[in-house]
């Protein structure tokens, strides 16, 4: 059986080959690393997203009920101590001219 020498050329060739399948098999294995990772992020941005949705509706629900105009005049009466004004109190301006 004869022995077969390697050459140079060979050697280089294989190497390189072997180098380009390393490099498209790390793309890969990072491209799909990537993907899931994205998508994941995605998840939890979508959830975030829908909390903090609840959380505007009920700050809005709780403004409503805040500015209510009942609540806001028996606050007005009770802690403030604010009454009506006498009709005598009331003093209308005509509209002057436009300056």
């Amino acid at each position: 059986m004869v022995r077969r020498k390697w050459n140079w050329k060979g050697i280089a060739l294989g190497a390189a080959f072997f180098a380009a399948a390393g490099g498209v098999l790390t793309f890969y294995v990072w491209y799909q690393t990537e993907s899931v990772r994205l998508g994941l992020e995605i998840a939890r941005n979508e959830s975030r997203i829908r909390a903090l949705g609840e959380t505007i509706e009920a700050l809005k629900l709780r403004r409503a009920a805040l500015l209510d105009p009942a609540r806001v005049e028996r606050i007005a009466r009770e802690k403030l101590g604010l009454v009506d004004p006498d009709d005598a109190a009331i003093v209308y301006e005509r509209p002057g001219p436009a300056r």
